[in-house]
C-alpha cells in the first residue's frame, strides 16, 4: 500500500491511496473461508460447498467490501498519524478515481481532497476588552419573585364563583354542527386555568361562573396551541391538528390557590438548611438566588461577547470551494444557492469553532469523564441536602452517577456545561472586564438591541 498527499492550494491537497493485491487478498480468503464454512447449497452438505462457488457467489461483494474498509481505515490512520486538523471530511475525487471493476482489477487507485484547518495566532490578553454586566435585582422584580414563591406554596381552597387564575376541573365533549353532543364524539375529565386562554371573550365566559354551569367554546381556537389542546381533549397532537368542533364544558369544581404567608414556616420549607428569622433576611436571600440565576445568563452573553471580539481581531481564510462542496455532500437539503447565500453564517460559525478549538489547546481547556461524574453527584447532592464534602455520603449516590453516565444525551449536557464554565473562567482571568452595574430589564434590552443589530447586518 502506497499513501501519497499532493497540494492543491495553500490549505487543500489531494491524497491518493494505492492498492495492491498483497494488500487485501489474504483479508479476502479469510472471509471467502468464513462464508464457506457457513455456506448451504442444494446437493452439498453444510459447510462443504466448493469454494470455486462460494467465490462466484459471493467474491465480488467481499472484495468491495473489504477493500472499502481498507482505504476508509488507511484514510484515517493516515490522517491521524499525520496530525492533520482538518475542515470537514475528505471528499472522493470523483474525476481522478477512475470507475472500479471489482471483476478484473488487481489495483486500486483511490483520491480524495481535503483541506486542512488554517493556522492562526491567538493569545487572550488585557488588549481585548469586553463588557461585563453585574446585574441588579431591583425591588420591583423582588416583589415579582416574592409573589411567586408566596404562589407555589400556597394552599388550594375551594372557589364558589370562578376567577382567572383558579384551577377549573370539568367534563368536555364534542359537539356536532347543530350543537347537540356528538355521538362516539371526544369526550374527557381535564381540567384548565382561564387566565392561560388566548381568546380573551372565551377566558371571560368562564369568569363569575359555578359549579354545573356549563360553556360552549373551540379548544384550539381558545388556546391557540396544539399542544395544549391535544392535553385537555385527551388525544394527539395529530388529531388536535385537524380539529374544528366547538365543545360543551361543564363545571365540576374549582380550586383556588391561597398564597403561603411570609412567615418562618416559609422561610424554612424554601431553605430548609438556613435560619432565616425576619422576611427582610428572607427577601435578601431571595434576592440573591435570582442574582446568580441572572447572572448565569450575563456570563453567557459576556462568553459570546468575548468569541465575537476574537474573531473581528483575527483574519482567517478559507478554501471557499472545498467548503462548499463538503457542505453540499454533508447534508442533502442544501442547494448550491442555499449554501451561495448563507455561506458567510456558515466561515463565521467554523471560524469561531476553530477559535475554541486553539483556546482548548493552547490553555489545556478540557474535561474528562470523571468530571462529568463528579459535577453530577455533586448536583445530586445538593438536590437531596447532602453535605458536597462528606465522602461517605457522596458514595451513595454512585448508583445514580452510574445511570446518568449511561445517558449520552445527559453527559453531553454536563460536558458542555463543564467546558463552558472552563472557558468563562479563562476570559475573565485574561481579558480586561469592562464591568457595567444594570438591572436585568436593562440587560435584556442591551441583548435584544445586538441580536438586532446581527440580523441587520446578515440581511
Amino acid at each position: 500500500m502506497n499513501i501519497t498527499q499532493e497540494k492543491t492550494g495553500d490549505l487543500t491537497s489531494t491524497i491518493k491511496v494505492e492498492l495492491t493485491q498483497e494488500d487485501y487478498q489474504g483479508k479476502i480468503d479469510k472471509n471467502l473461508k468464513e462464508l464457506q464454512k457457513n455456506a448451504t447449497l442444494k446437493g452439498f452438505r453444510p459447510g462443504k460447498v466448493p469454494m470455486g462457488i462460494v467465490k462466484k457467489m459471493h467474491g465480488t461483494q467481499v472484495l468491495a467490501d473489504e477493500i472499502n474498509k481498507i482505504v476508509s481505515d488507511s484514510l484515517n490512520n493516515y490522517i491521524k498519524d499525520n496530525n492533520l486538523e482538518l475542515l470537514g471530511h475528505p471528499l472522493s475525487n470523483l474525476e481522478k478515481t477512475k470507475q472500479i471493476d471489482f471483476e478484473n482489477d488487481k489495483t486500486f487507485d483511490f483520491y480524495f481532497d481535503i483541506a486542512v484547518a488554517p493556522t492562526f495566532d491567538l493569545e487572550l490578553s488585557d488588549k481585548t476588552e469586553v463588557d461585563y454586566y453585574d446585574i441588579v435585582v431591583d425591588d420591583e422584580k423582588l416583589d415579582f419573585y416574592l409573589e411567586d414563591v408566596k404562589k407555589r406554596n400556597g394552599t388550594p381552597l375551594q372557589a364558589t364563583t370562578i376567577e382567572e387564575e383558579d384551577l377549573v376541573k370539568g367534563k368536555i365533549v364534542q359537539l356536532n354542527e347543530g350543537g347537540n353532543i356528538l355521538e362516539g364524539g371526544i369526550m374527557n375529565d381535564t381540567s384548565l386555568i382561564p387566565k392561560y386562554f388566548k381568546d380573551e371573550k372565551v377566558k371571560q365566559s368562564f369568569i363569575g361562573k359555578k359549579e354545573g354551569d356549563k360553556i360552549i367554546f373551540n379548544p384550539l381556537k381558545a388556546s391557540d396551541n396544539i399542544q395544549e389542546t391535544a392535553s385537555m381533549l385527551g388525544i394527539t397532537k395529530e388529531e388536535a391538528e385537524k380539529l374544528d368542533s366547538d365543545f360543551e364544558f361543564t363545571i365540576t369544581e374549582s380550586s383556588r390557590n391561597k398564597p403561603a404567608e411570609l412567615n418562618e414556616e416559609l422561610f424554612k420549607k424554601v431553605y430548609p438548611t438556613e435560619e432565616i428569622k425576619s422576611i427582610e433576611e428572607f427577601r435578601e436571600k431571595l434576592r440573591e438566588d435570582v442574582n446568580k440565576h441572572y447572572q448565569v445568563e450575563s456570563e453567557n452573553y459576556f462568553v459570546h461577547m468575548t468569541l465575537e471580539e476574537l474573531q473581528n481581531e483575527i483574519t482567517i481564510e478559507f478554501p471557499e470551494d472545498f467548503l462548499k462542496m463538503w457542505l453540499l455532500e454533508s447534508d442533502e437539503k442544501l442547494t448550491k444557492e442555499q449554501i451561495e447565500k448563507d455561506f458567510d453564517g456558515y466561515t463565521k460559525s467554523l471560524k469561531q469553532q476553530l477559535i475554541i478549538n486553539k483556546l482548548a489547546r493552547d490553555y489545556d481547556i478540557k474535561v474528562e469523564q470523571k468530571d462529568i461524574r463528579a459535577h453530577i453527584k455533586q448536583s445530586f447532592a445538593k438536590h437531596y441536602g447532602i453535605d458536597p464534602t462528606n465522602e461517605e455520603m457522596l458514595k451513595q449516590l454512585d448508583g445514580l452517577a452510574d445511570s446518568i453516565m449511561q445517558n449520552k444525551e445527559e453527559v453531553n449536557k454536563v460536558y458542555d456545561e463543564l467546558f463552558d464554565n472552563q472557558m468563562r473562567d479563562l476570559f475573565k482571568e485574561k481579558i480586561k472586564l469592562n464591568k457595567k452595574t444594570v438591572t436585568y430589564d436593562e440587560f435584556t434590552k442591551i441583548v435584544q438591541e445586538h441580536h438586532k443589530q446581527h440580523h441587520n447586518h446578515e440581511h
